[in-house]
């Protein structure tokens, strides 16, 4: 693994699983520490990473604005407060967007101060639902008019009639900002074959507000170790 990339095609040849279930969880447990590796790669600051779940998925995070106002980088060094990683198993009725009027995180994030308004359409998890703004995502992947959106829903497509589907969603980020540059989604299918893709999501003359001057409090997050090199 070079940078934000993971091999997946090795990792998964590594594991051996008599079922799909089986696979899954194996997945489980050895995907979150490549992609906090991952992550580190992405930033010069340290990473506050937490751990919650919240609608029957599990959710990695970058909660930075509390490493700010402990003393940690400040200004336009601060890195946003930001998901690390999405992942859990689809369920029948269950692919939507959230609402932009939840902000960042829906009800998993109490309070939030100063310019952390989220008023871009928010990046969802591929497979599940949840309440609030994950990331912003280009209005129009999630349309068929283009190459990129045709593979998203197909990918969306996949986890509504195959309910139980093993699916992430990573974003890839090359700035302290909240907005990444790519996402890519994956989901395992019922071969046992990862399905992966990334699409650009670079927004066109956007600039993003730090959230330097606000802060997230969570609900049920524990804190984790980002592993070493």
């Amino acid at each position: 693994m070079r940078g934000p990339s993971i091999n997946y095609e090795a990792l998964l040849s590594r594991l051996s699983a008599a079922d799909y279930d089986a696979l899954v969880d194996r997945l489980g447990k050895a995907l979150p520490s490549l992609w906090l590796r991952a992550y580190r790669r992405m930033t010069s600051a340290s990473a506050n990473a937490v751990r919650f779940s919240d609608g029957g998925f599990e959710f990695l995070f970058d909660h930075a604005s509390a490493r700010a106002t402990g003393g940690g980088p400040r200004g336009d060094d601060a890195v946003e407060d930001r998901i690390i990683v999405a992942f859990g198993r689809s369920r029948p009725g269950c692919v939507r967007q959230g609402s932009q009027r939840s902000g960042l995180l829906g009800a998993s994030a109490a309070v939030f101060g100063g310019r952390a308004g989220r008023h871009h359409v928010s990046g969802g998890v591929l497979g599940g639902t949840f309440d609030g703004c994950l990331y912003p995502q280009r209005r129009d992947l999630r349309r068929e008019g283009s190459v990129d959106g045709r593979a998203f829903r197909a990918m969306e497509r996949y986890c509504i009639e195959h309910p139980g589907t093993f699916a992430f969603s990573r974003p890839i980020y090359d700035s302290p900002s909240w907005w990444p540059r790519e996402v890519e989604h994956g989901l395992l299918q019922d071969d046992g074959t990862l399905w992966v893709q990334s699409f650009d999501n670079t927004p066109a003359a956007v600039r993003i507000p730090f959230l330097a001057t606000g802060r997230a409090t969570l609900v049920g997050a524990r804190r984790v170790q980002v592993p070493e090199e």
